[in-house]
């Protein structure tokens, strides 16, 4: 009887618990979720936990979570043990084999000029 609960315990509930950081949150609420970070950067009233995903060289960067002001206002999380349950500023990740299909077949006119909107804009001396 006692292996028939241990079993049906291990069968109703998930193999790999996602960890879930939700906005608002202060970062000792996100350490005692995630752990200690691998590393930490601050810039004015904002913080950056970085932690390890175990994919870093395969989609170029650490999970991130962001604070400011003491609070999470967004997290980026290529982990599946990790979680956001607010609107992350990041696009959806994708395979290699669709970011390789998605790149330009041939270069940019070097010569062309840049121009860059900034939102609710116009562009110097334009339109």
């Amino acid at each position: 009887m006692t292996r028939f609960l241990l079993l049906l315990t291990l069968a109703a509930s998930p193999l790999t618990a996602q960890a879930v950081v939700d906005p608002g949150m202060s970062k000792a609420q996100v350490v005692e979720r995630l752990g200690a970070p691998a590393f930490e950067r601050t810039a004015g009233s904002a913080s950056f936990l970085f932690y390890q995903n175990g994919c870093e060289r395969t989609c170029g960067m650490h999970d991130v979570v962001v604070l400011e002001k003491g609070a999470v206002v967004d997290a980026v999380f290529r982990s599946a043990k990790r979680r956001y349950s607010g609107s992350s500023s990041s696009p959806r990740m994708i395979p290699a084999a669709e970011a390789i299909k998605a790149r330009p077949t041939k270069p940019a006119d070097a010569d062309a000029p840049i121009t860059i909107q900034l939102q609710g804009r116009k562009p110097a001396g334009g339109a």
